[in-house]
């Protein structure tokens, strides 16, 4: 078991390398809390404001709450002035629907963007352990030369890389979470939950940390062919 623990004792090698690529996960997940949050809260308002007839957004209907009715008011407001501004004749109707398009395909718009940052983060990865794993061929040698087994090695080189998926998915998760919450405050209390529901976090987590072990598949199954006679003749 002992050969289990060296990816906990390598992580503190290469350190800048390796927080190199913590930082670029960190930075991926903080983006992707951050936009796919506020795609959620977007969803939320939209099925908060829906009605049954299947409309995203309402329509001024007269049993309306004194809430709704507020909402109506103020949409009433603003196409009146959209239309004294621009001389146009746009009715409460066509407002709702363009902003109804528009809020839909800004959440696509985010949840393309969270995923490309995300990926982006953790395709680091596999650069990153391929550098350390190559530093490391006398290492492996030396390693196999004691009657360490290929999966040994190769389960050994992927969960270095699954950690470096963690650790960078915790931070960007303590982060992205803190700054969730800021952006919470000044919107109205309760809403965090809307913003932040309890599956995003462990998800994102867990998400992060299995494709940071399966873009280190690569470099740990080449370093665990690599034969005892070369990776001893190796100069670094």
């Amino acid at each position: 078991m002992g050969i289990y623990i060296l990816p906990l004792k390598n992580l503190r090698r290469n350190r800048l390398r390796n927080l190199s690529a913590v930082l670029r996960i960190a930075l991926g997940v903080i983006i992707l809390l951050i936009l796919v949050s506020s795609g959620l809260g977007i969803n939320s308002f939209i099925k908060n404001s829906g009605t049954s007839n299947g409309k995203i957004l309402a329509s001024p209907q007269s049993n309306q709450t004194v809430t709704t009715t507020n909402q109506t008011n103020m949409v009433s407001s603003l196409v009146n002035y959209l239309n004294s501004f621009f001389g146009s004749s746009i009715t409460e109707n066509q407002f709702l629907s363009r902003l109804e398009d528009l809020l839909v395909n800004l959440v696509y718009i985010l949840d393309g963007v969270a995923s490309v940052a995300l990926l982006v983060g953790v395709l680091g990865i596999m650069n990153t352990m391929g550098f350390n794993l190559s530093d490391r061929k006398r290492e492996i040698g030396l390693l196999k030369s004691m009657g360490f087994t290929k999966n040994q090695i190769f389960i050994s080189c992927t969960l270095e890389s699954g950690l470096l998926g963690l650790i960078g998915s915790i931070i960007g998760v303590i982060i992205g979470t803190l700054g969730i919450w800021i952006i919470s405050t000044f919107l109205e209390p309760g809403f965090l939950t809307v913003l932040l529901p309890f599956w995003l976090i462990p998800g994102t987590v867990f998400i992060t940390t299995i494709l940071s072990l399966i873009l280190g598949l690569y470099p740990a199954w080449f370093t665990s062919k690599i034969k005892v006679e070369e990776a001893l003749c190796c100069e670094y």
